[in-house]
């Protein structure tokens, strides 16, 4: 928990979050000032947080991740 806590986000970290964040937000079709984006954004982040800290992985844990997938539309 405490590494989650102290995650820090540097330019390569946001650069990670921005790139998947923008796939997610075409793949499920939302746009980007919705509240659906909003919720999406934030577990995100904390996948991030939790560790999957490369592109790969973050595909991998949003792909995984059972809310994220409830709210694609379409």
């Amino acid at each position: 928990m405490n590494k989650f806590l102290e995650t820090r986000f540097g330019p390569t970290e946001l650069d990670i979050v921005h790139t998947v964040f923008n796939e997610w937000i075409m793949l499920a079709n939302i746009e980007k000032e919705s509240p659906e984006a909003e919720l999406a954004a934030a577990i995100v982040i904390n996948l991030f947080r939790e560790g999957n800290d490369t592109i790969p992985a973050m595909r991998e844990a949003i792909s995984a991740h059972r809310s994220l997938n409830e709210l694609k539309r379409g």
